[in-house]
Formats: structure tokens, C-alpha cells, sequence
């Protein structure tokens, strides 16, 4: 009995802690390098959490909370009970830091429904930061109607059923109207080119391929307005109430709108293209206006972007994600051929991420370096790549961020954006990054630096008010003289204004503007008007100019691919004669607060520890006497404390199962301890068997960057052997066992969806257990294990393993080598299988046999979302000894090997949790007996 019940209590807990709105998880070590001593500023509705140095920071984010409270709570019909807790990051870096919810590179914000916090990071744009402010509040609101009440608990149990096109799209409809050209690119790309994901298929976004994360959050938004146009607004609030009576969606669709999750869907396509269908008559593709020098992907979507010339004009690197992560690569036009220069992965010990931001390359006049802003230790640097010596060197400041950085021509000085106090300034350094200048000082924020091919100015873009537009927010191009130093503004177009580049003989100048609520390119030839030269059917983007002046590459989005294309001679021959211009988005009404926006002095944080989940199961019968089980999760607003703890019993068999732990993880050391029981139950012909083992351990884990980590730790364990109808009695194998041990892990493994095609990972670990330590047993262990993987064509990979381990001492231990994750072939726990010492490898070739497929299984539940078939052949050696006299003894004869092959079909749960299921079928050579396997894998 005791095998269910724990696996009925893990279940529940994975679920829970796994749910997308509850948690997400990143995929690298999260290095905590800054202690925050929080601040807390109340609001009428907000207590807003900041940290020291973002004092100026406050002011705008409390009106752009309390403007958000009346635009979101008065069409949902909701009223919050209590002030609300927001949490403000200076930047992005700061915001992977925090404990309370993990956080990779690419989110912006993210809510957590136990305490109903959500957090935020400045990026120094007033418009970035309103948007995610309005969207992650009405998550806020979402979570009240849905949690509110008696029992908190039971209904975040339900949390996996609500579909996250109607909970992202609806904070997106009421947040997104100044992102409005970057929905409308994506949706149109994607009806035009039959890329749209219906609804039914976006129940959660983590089955969705790389870059169409974007496409769901856009897709979920157009649902929004489509159902506010055609049914009216406010059965967006009704839908949300809905939610929380009936068991999925399309119970409350029926309910609220009398049509089905389907045939929403279908009127919703329709709409969609019927709409984009009139939208994109006389738009034009990519090759309308250049030749493709980058391919589409046919399998995964892949960026490729920022073009940056070489002053020969015979290449030009720019930044692709083609291996799953940014990289810098190079094309060359005579050959026609794009090579990554592998600079992430080379020097991950000085670069852990690649920027893509602003104006992300730039190469020296010489050719011989290229410049870019990274990241390392959560810490944004510029980086310079030698490319004649192949090195890589740091530059860093004493700023918060740094991006977009550019080689003057001469290349004597480097020009960036640069982050302090959580504003963006320009700033200028010579090539060793002495001599820090800072250009401008405003509150305004700057990006896309360029310089003029003189070297005494620069352009760069600014974030102002629009002018007539109260309260919106617009980007225009502005030149900077440095000596003496004097600004001008050079354009005030409708819409935002980015991303520019000047010709070489410094008269003309290219950018991007999204007035037309399209991303188009624009050239404005000295003090002339600006003259359109696009229309896209999706979006065009960073146009650099080529030496020589007369031809340009830039960037297109199409196919929900970024590709680069470079125009022809006299590219503006082929141009509209005009700009078009469209109704400006006139920006959200201002809300009018009756009181002022600090309702309090700023006061220091407290801890205060509260019960994040508590849920008990528990009957009792006259046969099976008294059943408990229960999940309890406390943790404080900052969640540098944590505690989880769950505990099965049974009356009626004496069974008691417990598991509780403590984390601390306010400092880099991660530090962690616990207690853990459990009783197992042997049933023989004569006799019963009861085990009881109770442990306690400790340890800390330190990340040395995001791939390194190590991870100390100690263990005592009290095992106690009970035989029917006797009292505890100590037999061979009881005792006590007291554990240290010590691992290091390193982790560079990386792959674009769901398989991992590139990279190694390597990890060493050792234990000991003797009786200085007070021990019954005394022991050491030593295990090394190492992985590689090649990429091989169509998201193949060859995979080869190299595992091996050691035992010492009186009690040495015996390992098992045999079943399906070692040693296919030879069974999981036979005695001829098992040794002290073992060295194994294994070396697989996966293939892939179906991709991008869509199985959706609805005739179960929950049901599994079939994404790929991938099909792999496999040979596994290895060999068992327990002394050094008896390897030496050793022959060809005495080593364990199998071939084999096998399928394996990655999937989704509720569209949420990836499994992958495993068919193997393994062949002895020596012997030649056959085993069939069933599982979860791969195994490494």
C-alpha cells in the first residue's frame, strides 16, 4: 500500500509546483551576486518592494500602477481586498536574482498566485515598463476571482486547467495597446503564411517552438478582442468568473457565450483571415526588396539579425540563434556562406549570454575585432573578439547595464548605452574602457547608438512624450555633437523611430518606423523628409549599409523567421514615392487619483513567514482505520526562506511517510536541510518485514557561474528492521550511516526544442561514510561521468557517454550497471551485474523520424499532445571489477556489450509537462538474449 500512496503524494506535488502559473522554472543556475535590502512605498492599492538606487524609479512606477488599477479592475468587476505587492528590478539582471520566482533571460515579468506578488524589471523605457506593469496586474486581478475564498488551496489545484491563451491573452488585450504594430506583424505573418496556432493547441505555451511565444501571447489577445467585439466587453469578466464553477473552458465559453472552445476557434480564424487576408494585398515580400543571404529554417524558427559590415564589404557578422542560443556568426558574400564563430560557446567561461539589444555588433575599421555587449555573472560587460588571434577581451564598468556598443571610425573609442541608477545614457571609452565619458544625463531613454562617419557626432533613438499625445510615449532619432557638446532632434515622425544607420559619406541615413502600425524601413537624404521604403508583409528591421553606400542589408521577419537580406543597387528605385501614416494609438485615458500616489513613507522590509499551501486528504474506515496525507508550503514575501513538507499515514498499517525542507537562499551559497522517513513493508511466506529508515541531512550548493555549480552535503540515516510480531531488532544492514559528500557539476549541453544536440556536461562526485564520522559503516565512493553531444543534420545528434565509478573501504559498496539508463541489455539487478568498480559507455545516434507534429489524444485525461518521433541506434560496453587484481585479470571476454535500437516520442501533458517515452530493444552480443523496454528517457 505504501507504493501508491507515495506516488499518488508526488504526483499532486509535481503538478502543483510545476504549474505555469504558479512557477516557472530556468533552465541555468541562478547566481545570486547582489544583496537587496528592500524598501516597501505604499500606494493607495500597491505596496511597492524596491531596493536602494531605485528611488527615482518609484514615482513613475507607483502612477503607472495606480493609473492600471482603474483600467483593469472596472471591466473585470473586481475589487482587491488588499494592497497588492509589486516588486521593482533596476534591470533585468537584478530580476533573475530574486527568490520568489525563478526567471530566465527572455521574461519580462511574471506573477505568483500564493501571495499575489508580481514582479517586474525596468529596462529605462517608460512605455516597456507600463506595458508589463498592466499585463502582470491584471494576472493580479485574474488570480483574485480565481483563488479568492474559503480554501485557497484546493482551487490552485486547479490552476493547470485554465488555458493560457484566454489568462495571457486577457492581460495582453489590457496592457498591449502600444504594442500594437509587433501584434499585428505577428498575426499577419502568420495567417499569410498558414503558420497560426488555433486555440485548442494553446491551452499552455510550453509545447510551442522557439519564437512562437511571441505568436501565443498575440494569438490570445486577438481572441480577447474578437470575443469583446462580437459578444461585448464585459463577458471578458464573466468568462474569468466562469472559470471558477465550471472544469475547463469550453464549459465556460458555453456558459457565457453559447458556442464552443471549436467553434470559437473556427469563427476566430475566419475573422483573422479575412481581415489580414484584405490587410496584405499590397504588402510585399522580403525578396521584393533585396536577395536572401540567410535561409529559412525548415524545421524550427531561427533569428538571424544585426547585420554589422566589414569595411571590405566582402562580409558582415550578425547574431543567430540557429544552435538553440545567441551566437556571433559571419557571412561571406563571395562564398555565400554563413560560419558561426562559436564565441558563447568557446569562452563560456567569460561570456554566459550574447546581447541582441540595440545596435548588438559593431566592426573595427581594420576588421580585425568585433565588438558586442554579454553577460556574465549577472553582469552586463562589452566584449571585444579578436579575430586574427583569436581571443576574447572584457571591458567593464561601473554601470548596471551596458549595451549597443559601436567602434568610432577612426576605431580609437567605443560608444555604448550604458544603465545607472535605471537610467540609459550614451557613454564613450577608449578600446581598453579607461577613460569613461558620460555624453548625456536624462531621465529619457536612449538606445540604438551609431556613430557619424566624422566621429564627432553620434545618433542614437530617444523615448519622449509624443508631442499632443498626453501621457504616450514615443521614440524619435536624435544627433549628438560631442565637442562641444550639443543635441539636435532629426525626426518626429507618427510612431517610433529606431534602429538607424548612416551611409558612409555621412548624407543619408536609414531606420525603422512603426507609424504605419507596420515595422518599416525609412531613408531620410540630408534635410529632406523622411521617404518610406517598405511595405511588409511581416516586418523589416536593423539596416546597415554596405561600404560603398549604394546597398543595404537589413533584417525581415517572415514565416516567424528573422532572415537577412541585402537590396540592390539604387534600392530606392523599387520604394513607395511616400509614407504612408495611420491613426496613432492616442494612448490609455489618465486615471485622476483622489489622493496622493504615496500614501506612506518609504519603510524597511520585515520578515513575515505565511502559509503558501496547505492541502490535506484524510478518511477513516472501520477496515483501513485513519488515512492522512497532506503538501504544506510556507515561505516570506522575499522568498529567501522556504519550507516545504508533506507526510503520508496509514492507521490501519502502521505506515508513516514524511518529508520536510528548509531552504536559505538570500546569498550565492544555496543552503538547505531537512528530515525524511519512510516505511517499506516486505511480505514473505512465513514472515513480515517492516524497514524504517529516518534521515536528516544538510548541505549548501554554490553556482560558480550559470553552468558551474558545486554542491556539498551531509547525511544521517537510521535504519531500524522490525519482524512480525517482535520488537525492533538490529540485523546485518541496520544501523546508523552517516554520509559526507561533495559534487561538481558543469553543464554547457544546449539544444533549439526539445532535444539536446550540442554541447557536454560533466559531473564528478564523492562520499564517505566511516567510523570517525560516527558511522556503522565505513565506506568512499567516487563516480565521474561525462557526456558529449554533436550535432548531426535535421536535429540529429551523436550521443556518447563515459560513466564510471569506485567503491573503498570495509563496506564498500556494490553499484548495479544493468537496465534500460546503463547497460541495456543485461538485467537491472542481477547479481553478475552488480560490482565495486565499473567503467561504462554508451554511444547513440538519434535521428529524428517525425517533427512538428500535432497528435493531440482527447479521448484520455489528461491528455498527451504528441510533438516528435525520434528513432536512435545504440551500442553499450562496459566493464565490472572489484580490485585492482582483478582488472588486471580482466579479458576481452569479460566486457558487457549490447546493440540496439528504439524509438522515442516526446510529448505533453495538458500541453504543459514534456514527458518522453522511451521503446528500446537491446541485443546481447555475447549471449545473444533480446530485452524489451518501456520507460522514460533518454537517460543522458
Amino acid at each position: 500500500m505504501n507504493r501508491p500512496l507515495r506516488t499518488a503524494a508526488g504526483l499532486l506535488l509535481t503538478l502543483l509546483l510545476s504549474s505555469p502559473a504558479l512557477v516557472r522554472s530556468a533552465a541555468q543556475n541562478k547566481l545570486i551576486v547582489k544583496h537587496f535590502r528592500w524598501k516597501i512605498t505604499g500606494t493607495e492599492h500597491f505596496d511597492i518592494y524596491h531596493a536602494p538606487g531605485s528611488e527615482k524609479l518609484v514615482p513613475p512606477a507607483a502612477k503607472l500602477l495606480e493609473e492600471a488599477y482603474p483600467r483593469v479592475t472596472a471591466p473585470l468587476g473586481v475589487r482587491l481586498p488588499k494592497r497588492a505587492a509589486f516588486f521593482l528590478f533596476m534591470n533585468h539582471n537584478k530580476f533573475e536574482q530574486n527568490n520568489v520566482v525563478d526567471v530566465g533571460e527572455g521574461t519580462g515579468g511574471v506573477t505568483e498566485a500564493f501571495k499575489d506578488r508580481f514582479l517586474v524589471f525596468n529596462d529605462g523605457s517608460q512605455a516597456w515598463l507600463e506595458h508589463v506593469i498592466a499585463h502582470e496586474f491584471v494576472h493580479v486581478c485574474q488570480f483574485q476571482v480565481l483563488y479568492a475564498g474559503f480554501w485557497r488551496s484546493a482551487r490552485l489545484l486547479k490552476s493547470f486547467l485554465y488555458p493560457l491563451w484566454f489568462m495571457e491573452g486577457m492581460a495582453e488585450y489590457f496592457s498591449a495597446g502600444r504594442d500594437e504594430p509587433q501584434k499585428e506583424m505577428v498575426l499577419r505573418d502568420a495567417v499569410t503564411s498558414k503558420t497560426l496556432i488555433p486555440l485548442r493547441l494553446l491551452h499552455n505555451f510550453n509545447h510551442v517552438k522557439p519564437h512562437q511565444v511571441t505568436l501565443a501571447y498575440k494569438t490570445g489577445c486577438a481572441a480577447m478582442e474578437y470575443i469583446s467585439r462580437e459578444y461585448g466587453e464585459d463577458k471578458l469578466g464573466l468568462l474569468l468568473k466562469s472559470l471558477t464553477e465550471k472544469f475547463d473552458m469550453n464549459g465556460a465559453l458555453r456558459d457565457v457565450l453559447g458556442i464552443s472552445l471549436e467553434g470559437l476557434d473556427e469563427r476566430f480564424t475566419e475573422d483573422l483571415e479575412e481581415k489580414y487576408g484584405a490587410d496584405s494585398r499590397d504588402l510585399h515580400e522580403p525578396s521584393f526588396y533585396g536577395e536572401a543571404l540567410t535561409a529559412q529554417d525548415p524545421i524550427y524558427p531561427v533569428f538571424n539579425a544585426q547585420a554589422a559590415l566589414f569595411p571590405d564589404g566582402k562580409s558582415l557578422a550578425f547574431v543567430s540563434d540557429q544552435d538553440g542560443f545567441d551566437e556571433i556568426c559571419r557571412y561571406d558574400f563571395p562564398g555565400r556562406r554563413a560560419v558561426s564563430l562559436k564565441i558563447q560557446k568557446r569562452f563560456s567561461f567569460q561570456v554566459e549570454a550574447i546581447h541582441r539589444d540595440g545596435s548588438a555588433l559593431s566592426v573595427s575599421p581594420d576588421g580585425r575585432y568585433i565588438l558586442f555587449a554579454g553577460e556574465l555573472k549577472q553582469k552586463d560587460h562589452l566584449y571585444v573578439y579578436d579575430i586574427f588571434r583569436d581571443g576574447l577581451k572584457t571591458l567593464k564598468f561601473p554601470l548596471d547595464g551596458a549595451k549597443s556598443p559601436q567602434f568610432s571610425p577612426d576605431g580609437r573609442r567605443i560608444g555604448f548605452i550604458g544603465m545607472k541608477g535605471g537610467y540609459n545614457d550614451v557613454y564613450l571609452c577608449d578600446l581598453k574602457g579607461r577613460g569613461l565619458r558620460q555624453l548625456t544625463d536624462t531621465e529619457e531613454d536612449e538606445n540604438d547608438l551609431r556613430f557619424y562617419p566624422d566621429g564627432g557626432s553620434v545618433l542614437f533613438s530617444r523615448e519622449k512624450l509624443a508631442v499632443g499625445q498626453p501621457g504616450n510615449m514615443e521614440r524619435d532619432l536624435w544627433k549628438l555633437q560631442i565637442d562641444p557638446r550639443a543635441e539636435t532632434r532629426i525626426t518626429s515622425l507618427a510612431g517610433n523611430e529606431s534602429q538607424p544607420a548612416v551611409s558612409p559619406d555621412g548624407m543619408r541615413i536609414l531606420f525603422v518606423n512603426d507609424g504605419t502600425g507596420r515595422f518599416e524601413l525609412f531613408q531620410m537624404t540630408g534635410g529632406q523628409e523622411p521617404v518610406q521604403l517598405t511595405r511588409s508583409i511581416g516586418g523589416s528591421f536593423h539596416p546597415a549599409f554596405v561600404p560603398g553606400g549604394d546597398r543595404f542589408v537589413f533584417t525581415a521577419f517572415r514565416a516567424g523567421q528573422q532572415q537577412l537580406y541585402v537590396s540592390p543597387a539604387k534600392a530606392t528605385a523599387r520604394a513607395p514615392a511616400q509614407a504612408e501614416r495611420l491613426d496613432h494609438f492616442e494612448g490609455y485615458a489618465t486615471a485622476k487619483s483622489s489622493s496622493p500616489l504615496m500614501t506612506e513613507p518609504p519603510r524597511r522590509y520585515r520578515l513575515r513567514a505565511s502559509t503558501d499551501f496547505f492541502f490535506p486528504v484524510f478518511f477513516y474506515s472501520s477496515t483501513d482505520g485513519l488515512f492522512l496525507s497532506a503538501y504544506w508550503q510556507a515561505s516570506e514575501m522575499l522568498g529567501n526562506h522556504q519550507i516545504q513538507a508533506a507526510v503520508t499515514y496509514a492507521s490501519a498499517f502502521d505506515f508513516l511517510n514524511y518529508q520536510i525542507l528548509y531552504s536559505y537562499l538570500k546569498f550565492r551559497p544555496q543552503v538547505f536541510f531537512g528530515f525524511q522517513g519512510d516505511t517499506q513493508e516486505n511480505v514473505f511466506v512465513s514472515s513480515r518485514e517492516r524497514r524504517r529508515e529516518d534521515a536528516q541531512f544538510a548541505g549548501v550548493t554554490y553556482p560558480l557561474s550559470r553552468f558551474d555549480s558545486v554542491t556539498t552535503r551531509f547525511l544521517t540515516t537510521q535504519r531500524r528492521v522490525q519482524l512480525a510480531d517482535d520488537d525492533f531488532v538490529t540485523t546485518r544492514g541496520a544501523g546508523r550511516e552517516n554520509v559526507a559528500g561533495l559534487s561538481f557539476l558543469r553543464d554547457i549541453t544546449q539544444g533549439r526544442y526539445l532535444e539536446t544536440v550540442s554541447g557536454y556536461r560533466v559531473s564528478a562526485q564523492a562520499e564517505e561514510s566511516n567510523r570517525g564520522f560516527d558511522s556503522s559503516f565505513d565506506y568512499r565512493n567516487i563516480f565521474l561521468d561525462y557526456q558529449q553531444f554533436v550535432p548531426s543534420p535535421s536535429e540529429g545528434a551523436l550521443a556518447f557517454r563515459a560513466f564510471g565509478g569506485a567503491g573503498f573501504g570495509e563496506d564498500r559498496q556494490l553499484f548495479r550497471t544493468g537496465g534500460a539508463d546503463l547497460l541495456r541489455g543485461y538485467g537491472r539487478f542481477d547479481a553478475g551485474n552488480a560490482a565495486a568498480r565499473f567503467a561504462i559507455a554508451n554511444l547513440e545516434y538519434r535521428f529524428p523520424i517525425v517533427l512538428n507534429a500535432n497528435a493531440h489524444v482527447w479521448f484520455i485525461f489528461p491528455d498527451f499532445l504528441f510533438k516528435s518521433v525520434y528513432g536512435h541506434i545504440f551500442t553499450d560496453t562496459g566493464l565490472l571489477w572489484n580490485s585492482g587484481s582483478d582488472l588486471s585479470s580482466r579479458q576481452m571476454r569479460d566486457l558487457k556489450h549490447s546493440v540496439g535500437a528504439g524509438l522515442r516520442f516526446q510529448a505533453f501533458v495538458l500541453q504543459t509537462f514534456p514527458i518522453s517515452i522511451q521503446l528500446d530493444f537491446a541485443r546481447r552480443t555475447l549471449d545473444g538474449e533480446q530485452v524489451f523496454y518501456l520507460g522514460f528517457g533518454p537517460h543522458f
